[in-house]
């Protein structure tokens, strides 16, 4: 068994960091690579390889971030 077989740990791990830090912070610090983290999650838990995991991790996080700063009610 190589590093593979532990990615959804590793991304669950990862989700629970950005969470924690977005409480702590309350600024929407991290809450879009949260995200990210959660999709490439569930693509960890379906199968998916390292470089799908790692694209949708970024393509979700840079659109939740593209989203919250154009947001019209971002604040």
């Amino acid at each position: 068994m190589g590093i593979t077989a532990y990615l959804p740990v590793y991304w669950l791990i990862a989700l629970v960091v950005f969470l924690v830090i977005e409480a702590a912070t309350l600024g929407l610090a991290t809450i879009w690579f949260a995200g990210g983290a959660l999709v490439a999650l569930i693509a960890a838990m379906c199968g998916a390889g390292i470089v799908i995991q790692i694209v949708l991790f970024l393509v979700v996080s840079l659109v939740l971030l593209f989203l919250h700063v154009r947001s019209p009610f971002a604040f």
